[in-house]
């Protein structure tokens, strides 16, 4: 789980974009709780059909070819232009790629944006296009991460991408129970049911695959453990060293003040 955790990740992303979303409160979680019922749906059909057909053992041996193989089995051949089953699976493939990394992008600036308006980031990461209206430093800074990632292999990006997710999810989860006590007058269009054992359950559980994933990562890319150290090392070094005091406590961003006047961000701890 600690490796395949990134393939249901996507649906967090919705929550980036809450400031450019009609009616927020509702349809953010109703997004949130929609996309991953289609998502889980659609993930065992496709496995259930793939185990199926080739088998478990069969599945394995495949590989990363193995859901094509199972499609090219499955599916009639012979099909106008696109042939075999094969052949779906590669353009369905290519195409979620595309979608994936228009969201990834979307997402980081948005988070970024979000970072450099309250003074995690520097405060021109927080700035809006004066005629476009878009995160445009934000943007940029996105793009030049994701292409600086570009030269690292694919298991060690992976890797990293799943310890990343894991850790922001202990840390979202932790936001959600401190944001209680420290602001329980909040207003909360949708609140976590059970709470505290909900964030608390949520918590453990991301802790539980942190640690099986940095144990499995140690004994097969550990130049992924070398390079998410750095990364957050790094990141603790820039904050305190350049962020934190070039941004006063309490001081305002430089924020276009129509965007902040329009903002439709719900005060939501979940």
């Amino acid at each position: 789980m600690g490796l395949t955790f990134i393939a249901f990740e996507g649906y967090d992303l919705i929550t980036t974009v809450t400031e450019e979303v009609e009616n927020p409160r509702e349809n953010i979680p109703k997004a949130i709780f929609v996309s991953l019922a289609a998502t889980v749906v659609v993930y065992l059909a496709v496995v259930g059909v793939a185990i199926g057909t080739l088998g478990a053992g069969g599945l394995a041996e495949a590989g990363e070819a193995g859901i094509a193989q199972a499609a090219t089995t499955f599916m009639p051949t012979g099909l106008p232009v696109i042939r075999n089953g094969g052949a779906v699976i590669v353009f369905g493939a290519v195409f979620s790629t595309l979608t994936a990394l228009n969201a990834v992008v979307i997402a980081s600036s948005r988070v970024a944006f979000s970072m450099g308006r309250e003074g995690q980031l520097l405060p021109s990461v927080g700035r809006i296009h004066h005629r476009f209206g878009t995160p445009f430093a934000a943007i940029l800074l996105s793009a030049v991460v994701m292409l600086a990632s570009t030269v690292l292999p694919t298991q060690t990006a992976g890797n990293m991408s799943s310890l990343f997710f894991l850790l922001s999810f202990i840390v979202v989860n932790g936001a959600v129970i401190r944001l209680r006590r420290e602001r329980p007058a909040m207003t909360r269009p949708y609140e976590v049911p059970f709470y505290p054992i909900t964030p608390a359950l949520g918590i453990f559980l991301n802790a539980v695959l942190t640690i099986v994933l940095v144990v499995f990562i140690f004994r097969t890319n550990p130049v992924a453990l070398l390079f998410s150290a750095g990364w957050l090392g790094a990141g603790v070094v820039i904050y305190y060293l350049v962020i934190r005091d070039s941004v006063a406590p309490g001081a305002d961003t430089d924020v276009d003040a129509d965007a902040t006047e329009t903002s439709t961000t719900p005060e939501v701890d979940d």
